[in-house]
């Protein structure tokens, strides 16, 4: 009978009409079924409105593991690591049946978000203690968790003992050898998937490759892997985009970033105009970086922190007060960073520089 009401769910566009049908579930007695109340935690956080998950979460009488596992979730999602990670350790206190697999994923993230590896490792040994050692998902998120916080000999470990490596496990390791300063171990990492030939690389695993190419300064292998790419028909989306104009900017190859850049209009995010900004300026082509940006303005595109300071950098290299002036009030007007977090530092240099 629940069943019949999830459709009603994605119907609720606001915390108004999800409310009505909480009452409705409530006079109708269906708040005390598991699917439906773990249906209202999810959607009342998507909302916004992690108090009201929490509240009807507190008033269900013995929530299962799975209902746990939303909550904390969603706590995740919300960005409430510390707390996610304390629900979790209230779930094992107190539930008896057997924790879900769907719980540790979220807790992992939540641990390798922290850097806590004191209770990441005590989940890990809570996976194998359930008997989720071979679960592909929780697998994964243990191998980011460790090479996030900086810990590959572990990462290592998962890895060489999972029994089906995906793309996504492949992906991983690549990255947590790029992230920890091995982007030579990470090219060969990549170079043993190619080789196997278990799986197909997507674009999300060239990212890292292309990053690794980056650190190690070879033009030669930058262009080799981009022509891996379009041998391969990988989807080049905006990420990888903004990848390969990235590599190619710090390798020095700005035509090729140019190139890139301008290929193809719907690629052409902020993202990927603040990095071919960035790009300009690592080359001191600061005033191609300053005619960026006016294109970008003629294209309607909205700059963000990262570029305005891409833009501030470029201003103070040429010496253009006025303009660099003209870049902080347009950083106000925009409420773009109202505490000066990001910019204040960039904009006292630029001040710095100019003699003001």
């Amino acid at each position: 009978m629940t069943v019949l009401y999830m459709p009603l769910f994605r119907r609720c566009t606001n915390s108004r009409t999800l409310s009505q049908l909480h009452a409705h579930l409530f006079i109708t007695g269906l708040h005390s079924h598991p699917p439906a109340t773990t249906k209202l935690i999810e959607s009342y956080s998507q909302m916004g409105n992690l108090e009201f998950s929490r509240r009807v979460f507190d008033t269900f009488p013995r929530p299962d593991s799975f209902m746990w596992g939303v909550l904390i979730k969603c706590y995740v999602w919300g960005g409430f690591l510390e707390e996610a990670i304390s629900l979790y350790q209230e779930m094992v206190n107190q539930t008896q049946t057997q924790i879900s697999n769907f719980v540790f994923p979220s807790v992992l993230k939540a641990c390798s978000s922290c850097g806590d590896l004191g209770v990441g490792g005590k989940v890990h040994g809570r996976v194998i203690k359930c008997g989720f050692e071979s679960d592909a998902v929780i697998e994964t998120s243990l191998l980011f968790m460790y090479g996030e916080m900086g810990y590959l000999d572990d990462a290592c470990k998962v890895f060489d003992t999972m029994p089906v490596r995906d793309v996504v496990a492949w992906s991983s390791i690549v990255l947590n050898y790029v992230q920890n300063g091995q982007a030579r171990e990470g090219l060969e990492t990549f170079s043993q998937m190619i080789s196997l030939a278990v799986v197909e690389p997507d674009s999300v695993a060239m990212l890292s490759v292309a990053e690794a190419c980056a650190e190690l300064g070879s033009l030669k292998l930058g262009r080799s892997v981009h022509g891996f790419v379009v041998r391969r028909e990988i989807e080049i989306h905006a990420s990888l985009n903004k990848s390969l104009i990235a590599m190619y900017g710090k390798l020095g190859d700005l035509y090729s970033a140019e190139k890139l850049f301008g290929t193809v209009s719907c690629l052409m995010t902020t993202a990927s105009w603040t990095q071919m900004i960035s790009c300009y300026n690592q080359s001191g082509c600061f005033r191609e970086a300053m005619n960026v940006f006016v294109e970008m303005q003629e294209f309607k595109m909205e700059p963000n922190e990262v570029t305005m300071m891409g833009v501030l950098c470029a201003c103070a290299r040429l010496g253009r007060v006025k303009e660099g002036k003209s870049v902080h009030g347009f950083v106000i007007r925009r409420a773009m960073d109202p505490e000066l977090d990001t910019m204040g530092p960039v904009l006292m240099e630029f001040y710095v520089d100019s003699g003001n």
